[in-house]
């Protein structure tokens, strides 16, 4: 594909990005608070803005009349969309995508940690990641054990985990040398791992 023809895709993505909005019905309240507070940014960034409603368009059956009508949506809406044009990593815009998605699903936005999900997936590393995903979330008895046994393996990440209440450190004293924290997944942590793992 020549350059010119590649500029002419990425100015047309904002406008069909416009038209999708337009055409699905009660989003228009989110897509204008939107466009009003970040008018410049999505012009930027417009495949992202295009990838993003597309994924409204994809699914009707979330993204209901009453769902997009509410004022607790619109606002998520409006944030969520913000975080995921300014995102550079491919794979945490995926996680901001379900993390989205979740939010419209659940029954009582107010208490979905939507803003506390989206701010823990910009602080994470791309080895914090892959770190995630090394978490042993079969774990139903709930103990605490160390991820990488008791070695140095990916302690940074282990502690950025931590710090971001995904993971709980267990102070409890140990016996011996430990060079590893002893971890559990916080309730928080359960839900955000399965964003990532979907």
């Amino acid at each position: 594909m020549q350059t010119k023809d590649k500029k002419i895709i990425k100015k047309s993505a904002l406008i069909l990005a416009d038209q999708i909005a337009l055409n699905i019905p009660a989003l228009n309240i989110a897509w204008g608070l939107t466009k009003a507070l970040l008018g410049i940014g999505m012009e930027l960034r417009q495949e992202r803005v295009l990838e993003f409603v597309e994924m409204i368009q994809k699914n009707p059956s979330i993204f209901i009349k009453e769902i997009l009508n509410d004022e607790n949506f619109q606002d998520g809406f409006v944030f969520s969309l913000e975080k995921y044009i300014r995102e550079r990593n491919e794979e945490k815009r995926r996680v901001l995508y379900n993390i989205f998605l979740g939010f419209t699903k659940s029954e009582n936005k107010d208490s979905c940690p939507l803003e506390k999900m989206i701010h823990a997936t910009t602080q994470l590393s791309e080895l914090d990641i892959e770190v995630l995903k090394d978490v042993d979330v079969t774990r139903t008895d709930y103990k605490n054990y160390q991820v990488y046994g008791n070695s140095n393996t990916n302690l940074e990440s282990i502690f950025n985990l931590i710090n971001l209440g995904i993971l709980l450190s267990n102070t409890v004293s140990r016996l011996g040398p430990v060079n590893a924290p002893f971890v559990y997944i916080s309730e928080f942590g359960k839900k955000y791992i399965n964003y990532l793992k979907n």
